[in-house]
């Protein structure tokens, strides 16, 4: 039977989301699905996700697939519960359910939500988030919120991919919305700033690298303006902006079109 998996995992001590040979496929969280996966059913289990999320990354509603033999899911009274029994305490499945024969955790996806998070104040970071933001120091939110109509709709975005795609995939993405929103978590303290960007799909790195260049957008060293050269431009070398560390970055959500009329 062919399952769909929901997983939320902290990435902070794993090489990201795709499997590595040997001994260090514990240290993915793909090998430590199918490790479970693969002591539940007696046998060896392929997982395939949404995305490859990198090393640090964080997610809250990745969603993979997996096959597994009907006799052995018959034996489990709630799967859910057998896998995070199986898991680190930083990886949790939250729903495990039947899906169709055909589904595909990638190919299937019709969108994908990522958010990232830029904690402004210089003094300290609250510690509920360290893991989870990057110290970016204080950035003008409304520059940087002019910035975001140049990025969203459908574009090349190979100047924001980083070495790694996919041999001979499409450069071409369509970003559906982007928002920047502001929170007072800590009084006295700058707010914390939350990108949320949802898009048809997402090329290496690129909401990282995107929010490199808002952040310097922010910090008034580039002009919103030159994002559509930029973008003509088409290579990441041509950027004179940082990849933004993976701790700040978490997968949303995936949309599989279920809601949509």
């Amino acid at each position: 039977m062919r399952l769909r998996l929901t997983v939320a995992y902290v990435g902070t001590r794993y090489q990201g989301w795709q499997l590595q040979a040997g001994s260090a496929a514990l240290q993915t969280i793909q090998g430590q699905l199918e490790h479970a996966l693969g002591l539940l059913a007696g046998q060896p289990v392929r997982v395939h996700g949404s995305g490859r999320t990198d090393a640090g990354v964080h997610a809250e509603g990745q969603v993979a697939h997996c096959d597994m033999p009907d006799d052995r899911l018959a034996r489990l009274k709630d799967l859910r519960h057998s896998l995070n029994a199986l898991l680190p305490d930083d990886i949790r499945v939250f729903a495990a359910c039947p899906a169709d024969p055909d589904f595909h955790a990638r190919f299937s996806a019709h969108a994908k939500t990522y958010r990232y998070q830029f904690w402004q104040d210089k003094g300290f970071v609250p510690p509920r988030l360290v893991p989870y933001v990057w110290c970016s120091g204080p950035l003008d939110v409304e520059r940087m919120r002019a910035a975001l109509p140049f990025l969203q709709g459908r574009h090349d975005f190979a100047c924001l991919a980083n070495a790694g795609s996919r041999p001979g995939e499409s450069t071409v993405r369509e970003l559906y919305a982007l928002t920047l929103a502001e929170d007072v978590v800590w009084q006295g303290c700058q707010p914390l700033l939350t990108l949320q960007v949802t898009g048809s799909g997402f090329l290496k790195q690129m909401v990282r690298n995107l929010a490199g260049l808002l952040a310097a957008i922010g910090r008034g060293r580039l002009e919103a303006a030159v994002i559509p050269r930029l973008l003509a431009q088409g290579e990441r070398r041509l950027v004179p902006t940082a990849t933004a560390p993976a701790r700040g970055l978490t997968m949303v959500s995936v949309d599989y079109g279920e809601h949509r009329s």
